[in-house]
């Protein structure tokens, strides 16, 4: 070996004994401290180990439990005055959200969107701008028609839950506390708001899409729906009938929204439409083959909702829809999730007062079809 290079290394090994030498003491020390943290980790509960969320959702637990407040922001509103509201966690309310959509059959199918303010106004073309093909150059372009501008403005309306327990149930160590609030909470909320958006009227909640107008021209003024009879009340005329008008509501959607349609329709009318078949026998409603395959009628999905009218023979209802709802109805949600605990106005019962703002309107009126069951 090269004698420079060796005196090098062994200058280098010289150098790094002196240092742990002139160091051991520190470095003890250092050692020391690391071992005492990793024993004190050890000691504590998994959700404390791994922070952030974790540790969140244990404070929230506390809180449901005994009142404790260290993981939340106070927030005043006017309607709950001087007492203030809790914003509940992001991860929370997060969870809380997830369950509403998979409770509430309306918002698996439309278009949900957060705001930070009490409404959105929102800007719709009812009539596309025309356009035309150019033969040469320098020919004239004639004036095209302008497109006709609608403004529909939808407020998030304030929806609440009391779910209440005894103490003695929230003190049950065994209990997992957060997704028993988290369930309460959006097992409430969800029936709630998922009716509004069938059938709700708009004041001080939102408006279903059962609740505007409807006709069965084709061509209608903006702000109606177009629906189709079935030529019985409570019924349908006949079995070719049904697969008739079954038929023209499917047909009558514009193609643009035929990748997203899906039926929507009462447990009732479901239960009628299961026993229609065509001239082959075959049922028109098909099961569904898997989890990720819902069951279709007609090729499109079929949704059970038990907030839209259930038929009744004899009574005109609106039991069926169908369309492209993730076009035609625009749920809005203000983003913060308020929370109360009290402990003082249900005794023995601890009631927690969770708020949140949602609303709803039809903002496609060609995008949703109705079946009205109904002679005329």
């Amino acid at each position: 070996m090269n004698t420079n290079l060796q005196d090098a290394i062994n200058e280098l090994n010289g150098n790094l004994e002196c240092f742990v030498k002139n160091n051991a003491a520190e470095l003890n020390e250092i050692k020391a401290k690391i071992m005492k943290k990793e024993k004190e980790n050890d000691a504590l509960p998994l959700s404390k180990k791994l922070g952030g969320d974790a540790y969140e959702k244990s404070d929230f637990s506390d809180f449901i439990r005994s009142g404790t407040d260290a993981f939340l922001k106070k927030s005043l509103n006017e309607k709950i005055g001087k007492d203030g509201g809790y914003l509940v966690p992001g991860p929370i309310a997060m969870q809380i959200r997830d369950r509403l959509k998979y409770l509430s059959p309306m918002r698996s199918i439309a278009k949900t969107i957060n705001i930070s303010t009490n409404s959105i106004d929102l800007l719709l073309d009812s009539k596309m701008p025309d356009a035309g093909w150019v033969a040469a150059d320098g020919d004239q372009r004639d004036e095209t028609a302008s497109p006709e501008i609608n403004k529909i403005k939808i407020h998030a309306h304030e929806i609440y839950a009391k779910p209440k327990a005894s103490q003695r149930l929230l003190d049950d160590a065994e209990l997992d506390v957060e997704e028993w609030l988290i369930n309460r909470i959006a097992e409430k909320i969800a029936a709630l708001e998922n009716a509004a958006f069938v059938t709700g009227d708009g004041v001080d909640k939102p408006k279903g899409f059962l609740n505007y107008e409807s006709e069965e021209s084709p061509v209608r003024d903006f702000g109606k729906l177009r629906h189709f009879l079935t030529g019985s009340n409570g019924n349908f005329s006949d079995g070719s009938g049904a697969m008739d008008v079954l038929v023209d509501v499917l047909a009558s959607l514009k193609p643009v929204y035929v990748k997203n349609a899906k039926w929507i329709m009462s447990r009732s009318a479901f239960g009628e439409i299961r026993k229609l078949k065509n001239s082959d026998g075959v049922g028109l409603w098909q099961p569904a083959l898997s989890a990720s395959t819902p069951a279709t009628l007609l090729g499109y999905p079929v949704v059970i909702d038990d907030d839209m009218p259930q038929l009744e023979l004899g009574k005109v209802s609106v039991s069926v829809a169908f369309g492209d709802f993730s076009a035609g109805y625009q749920i809005v949600d203000r983003q913060d999730l308020r929370i109360l605990r009290d402990p003082y106005t249900s005794k023995p019962f601890v009631e927690f007062y969770a708020s949140k703002r949602t609303g709803g309107a039809v903002v496609d009126f060609d995008a949703i079809k109705l079946l009205k069951f109904s002679e005329r």
